[in-house]
């Protein structure tokens, strides 16, 4: 079940996607190490993350820290955060120069403008509004005429997680009924991607989600247990699909040059055997400038192309607005 990325773009599904139909043994017969495709798919998750911007696996961040300047008070403070998408804000606090001292104020004043983006205002709830006041001669949100100061470098701290969502648990569609309705810990605010499995039938068999909002979903059995309970494990999460595409096609691309430069073996690119008046005769793509998988690799490099460009479309936002 998913908790982790690592979960989702393993390496059985590289094996079975991308790489599918490809030997993947050495000369002497050997299958390649895990340790081939774990490397594989760490560096594929590294680079997707640093082309894009974003973090997959969630990742708390301490004291990150923002400048401040009262005109954005206009606006209610916009703050783009610096790792994405946002989870949620843990802590607000504000911080002058590297004293050791900090202000703490509600997180519930941080007002998610865009998860995707990582993008807040800082705007007072009901019954806060007395907390705007001066501190030290230092303003708080707000400034005037008795401030000496309009901006702050580094005046906001803010602790936050960053990072998709992954939630899994079990359910259980009693007997004689046939469907369970799920309560979900996390709240997804875009579609999830949900996978459930049987783990004891009883009887019953099947399974399809037949919905899903926000915190719940409702999963049913295609035929309803007879013999006794339906237990059902499932995995919810918000990974984007063109994500674990591009994992995928980045995952494949090591292993299918290793393999292309032994599909004859190590360094053959043609061979050739004779017996008296028979012979046979061997050639392949492979050449010392030339992977022998080399039409699967320029394929795939087309489709990632495309497909990092759309991610980047969505992730990607320029941080510049008029005063």
């Amino acid at each position: 079940m998913a908790l982790s990325i690592f979960d989702l773009i393993t390496i059985d599904r590289v094996k079975d996607t991308t790489v599918a139909g490809v030997d993947l043994t050495f000369d002497d017969g050997s299958a390649y190490p895990d340790s081939l495709f774990e490397d594989a798919i760490a560096q594929s998750v590294s680079l997707l993350e640093t082309e894009l911007g974003i973090i997959i696996d969630p990742f708390s961040i301490k004291g990150e820290r923002h400048d401040v300047d009262i005109i954005d008070r206009n606006a209610h403070y916009p703050l783009s955060l610096d790792l994405k998408p946002l989870k949620a804000v843990d802590r607000l606090a504000i911080r002058v120069g590297n004293s050791s001292a900090e202000g703490e104020f509600p997180t519930s004043w941080a007002s998610i403008a865009s998860r995707q983006h990582s993008k807040i205002n800082l705007l007072p709830d009901s019954g806060a509004e007395s907390a705007l006041r001066f501190s030290s001669g230092v303003p708080f949100l707000v400034g005037d005429v008795f401030s000496p100061y309009s901006r702050f470098p580094q005046y906001f701290s803010i602790d936050y997680t960053a990072g998709f969502t992954f939630e899994e648990g079990s359910a259980v569609i009693p007997q004689g009924q046939s469907e369970v309705s799920i309560s979900l810990t996390n709240t997804f605010d875009t579609r999830p991607n949900i996978l459930i499995e049987i783990t004891d039938a009883q009887g019953g068999s099947g399974l399809r989600t037949i919905s899903a909002g926000a915190n719940s979903l409702t999963v049913a059995a295609r035929v309803a247990p007879t013999t006794g309970d339906l237990t059902l494990n499932y995995t919810v999460h918000n990974v984007d699909p063109l994500i674990e595409r591009a994992l995928l096609l980045l995952s494949a691309i090591l292993p299918l040059n290793i393999a292309g430069d032994l599909i004859a073996g190590a360094g053959v690119a043609s061979q050739s055997i004779s017996i008296d008046a028979l012979s046979q005769s061997l050639a392949t793509t492979a050449s010392a400038t030339s992977a022998g998988y080399g039409a699967r690799l320029i394929a795939f490099n087309d489709e990632l192309k495309k497909v990092t460009k759309t991610l980047r479309g969505k992730y990607s936002q320029m941080n510049f607005y008029a005063r």
